[in-house]
């Protein structure tokens, strides 16, 4: 319950307490908002107010901790009817019913109903008290908040003797919190980056924070006027319209093209905010014909001045495309000049040039976060580089890790990647040219007969094919193992002969020693949903093995008998059966390769079919899709990246080793690092 003082007959009136017309969840979320965000709102809700000055105060305990805040301004304030009207409506606010601030027409700020909320972040007691009105309409309101109960307030009518209009703001701030980001150092260049645009636009406008003033002239780093090709109409005024271009140090939020009259008074705000990642500015529409103008004909510009407004777009336009360019000219000669810009200019591919300029948008949006001093300076730009050049997704995880990025600015570079499509032909090259140096690695591998024939299937082959399952066609790329399909094929599974196992099982496949044993292997994938299914069954026949007419006939028994399980039978789906082998037997040339078939296609039935495929098959199909894909990239892989990659297998799957390296490789002794790492690792630090 509240009391309800009558300014009029000092009577006191018991009323219930008002409640929001929202969900207390939805409230919630204001609880965890930034104590800096939360007294920028604050200030936007005195300006809105049409407040000239606005004083934020920061009280402190005889520890000189922080321990409570005062925001006073001396705009018009609320009445208590208007407290009453629009503190328990969520998104509500008398904003969006006008256009322009009631007393000096100045632009709006918060339209959401939203910043009354913020403050239930900085403490547990917020309380406003205001003074609004004249003479004997004048009132004094108090509004009190509580963190423990958000969807209440209490709202009371005092006394307004003596009181001038305007509003202030006050909470405690409780003992155990630290809020560093208030603390004037901190607070003051972000505040006046984040205000510095309207402080211009209104240079009557005087905020303090703790004693210190706002200065927009403090965040500029340039400023210019730019020349407008004008209509006939305004070309003949005696101080011609211009769009003074203001562009800050700091990031500030983004904003329309500001109206002004000749004074530089904001008037009214066009168009869609502005959001570039290189710069941030704030452009203002500077003509003296505006004046004078009443309420009515200030709203009435964007009709009335439309090919003024066209004409200071276009010339925004021009000079952001510029100034971007300059400014990432100057980044990009600076890493030059040091010797630390990781390209040379010289013969780049289609590919590397992508990934160069997508280097030069990402070092030139983060400059602010690169080290000042050279040798950290280096190592940032070197791990960009990596990044681009292997992965750009891993680009996020480098540059949180590496440089101070600020929220805008990780934000920015986040859409900028995700978006551009610079990033997207660099991670495909990628792709690509890791899915060709795999095919070299592995046809150098089954080429050589003493590397085929220690070629382990348990260890080497399997894995590195169920991480490469594109080789049997895109489709397959993301699939995941059915477990369902277990039961079924291993019951089945003597129809392939003896030593013959499925992927999940191979854990059983141990011989007396220990060791792994020699095995033919059964991989099973399924992708689709409840209406239609695509499964694939592959027979990783041992490379040591060449296939006849024996295991033609037991992969047919096989696959026949999974399609006609009673679990199968009547199902909605097809599979595909491929049995992968070194050599074919001549013996089974004509079943594999039929007139109304492709290579290999050894049954064709209604609801599967079968292969019987060689490796030189397989990456022949796939190099050839590669191909017509890395034509478009404009990439070659080179001899040296294949043996690269080749290197990379040996290292992770022992392949080419000795006898002895291999079994210090399963037990983890390789006695130090791979000399691969080393290599990468010592490159990074020097």
């Amino acid at each position: 319950m509240r009391l309800f003082v009558s300014a009029s007959t000092r009577e006191v009136t018991t009323l219930p307490e008002v409640h929001l017309t929202v969900g207390e969840s939805k409230i919630k979320q204001f609880l965890n908002k930034k104590p800096l965000e939360t007294v920028e709102e604050l200030i936007w809700n005195c300006l809105d107010a049409d407040a000239r000055t606005v004083s934020i105060e920061l009280e402190r305990n005889p520890a000189g901790a922080l321990s409570g805040i005062v925001i006073t301004d001396d705009g018009h304030g609320f009445s208590f009817d208007e407290a009453n009207e629009y503190f328990p409506e969520y998104g509500d606010t008398w904003k969006k019913k006008i256009r322009a601030s009631r007393t000096r027409n100045r632009i709006l700020h918060g339209r959401n109903g939203e910043g009354r909320l913020f403050a239930l972040s900085l403490g547990p007691d917020p309380t406003w008290e205001s003074v609004a009105g004249s003479g004997d309409d004048r009132t004094r309101t108090r509004v009190r908040g509580n963190r423990l109960r958000p969807l209440v307030w209490n709202i009371d009518l005092m006394d307004a003797a003596g009181g001038s209009p305007g509003t202030q703001f006050r909470v405690r701030i409780p003992d155990e919190r630290r809020l560093r980001s208030l603390e004037p150092e901190s607070a003051v260049p972000r505040l006046t980056a984040r205000l510095s645009f309207y402080l211009l636009a209104y240079p009557e406008v005087t905020i303090t924070y703790d004693g210190y003033t706002l200065d927009p002239r403090d965040v500029i780093e340039q400023e210019v006027d730019l020349a407008l090709e004008l209509p006939p109409e305004y070309a003949s005024d005696p101080n011609p319209p211009k769009v003074r271009f203001v562009e800050w140090k700091e990031r500030v939020a983004d904003q329309k093209l500001l109206i002004c009259n000749g004074r530089g008074e904001g008037l009214l705000d066009y168009g869609s905010p502005y959001s570039y990642s290189i710069l941030s500015f704030t452009p203002y529409l500077i003509a003296e014909r505006f004046n004078e103008l009443s309420p009515r004909e200030v709203h009435m510009i964007p009709m009335a001045d439309a090919s003024l407004l066209h004409s200071a777009i276009l010339a925004v336009r021009r000079h952001v495309t510029q100034r971007q360019r300059e400014i990432s000219s100057n980044v990009v000669s600076q890493l030059q000049d040091e010797g630390i810009y990781p390209y040379d200019g010289k013969d780049l591919s289609e590919t590397e040039e992508a990934e160069r300029q997508t280097f030069d948008l990402v070092v030139t949006v983060a400059r602010s976060a690169l080290a000042n001093k050279l040798v950290p300076r280096k190592f940032q730009v070197e791990l960009i580089r990596a990044a681009l050049e292997n992965d750009p997704s891993d680009l996020h995880a480098i540059l949180d890790n590496v440089l101070a990025l600020s929220d805008e600015e990780r934000a920015d570079l986040t859409q900028l990647i995700k978006d551009t499509h610079l990033a997207h032909v660099i991670s495909s090259a990628k792709t690509v040219v890791d899915r060709l140096n795999f095919i070299s690695a592995l046809r150098n591998v089954l080429a050589d007969t003493e590397k085929r024939n220690a070629l382990r299937e348990i260890d080497q082959l399997h894995p590195m094919i169920a991480s490469n399952l594109w080789l049997f066609g895109e489709e397959w790329h993301f699939s995941q193992t059915e477990q369902g399909l277990t039961s079924v094929l291993a019951q089945h599974l003597s129809r392939l002969g003896q030593d013959v196992a499925l992927e999940n099982r191979l854990q059983s496949v141990k011989r007396d020693d220990g060791r792994s044993g020699r095995v033919d292997i059964v991989m099973f994938r399924g992708i689709g949903d409840e209406h239609h299914t695509q499964r694939l069954v592959v027979e990783l026949k041992r490379p040591s093995l060449r296939v006849g007419s024996e295991e033609l006939e037991q992969v047919k028994s096989y696959a026949r008998a999974i399609v006609r399980d009673p679990q199968y039978k009547h199902g909605k789906g097809k599979w595909k059966f491929v049995l992968v082998t070194y050599d074919i037997a001549p013996e089974i040339e004509y079943d594999i390769r039929q007139e109304d078939r492709e290579p290999g296609h050894a049954d064709k039935q209604r609801d599967y079919d079968l292969w019987v495929l060689t490796w030189g098959q397989i990456f022949d199909d796939a190099e050839r899709k590669l191909r017509f894909f890395q034509k478009r990239l404009n990439y070659e892989a080179t001899e040296e990246r294949a043996h690269g990659s080749l290197a990379k297998l040996t290292e992770e799957y022992g392949i080419g080793l000795s006898r002895k390296r291999n079994e210090q490789a399963a037990s983890g002794n390789t006695n130090g690092v791979v000399p691969g790492q080393a290599r990468r690792i010592g490159t990074a630090i020097d």
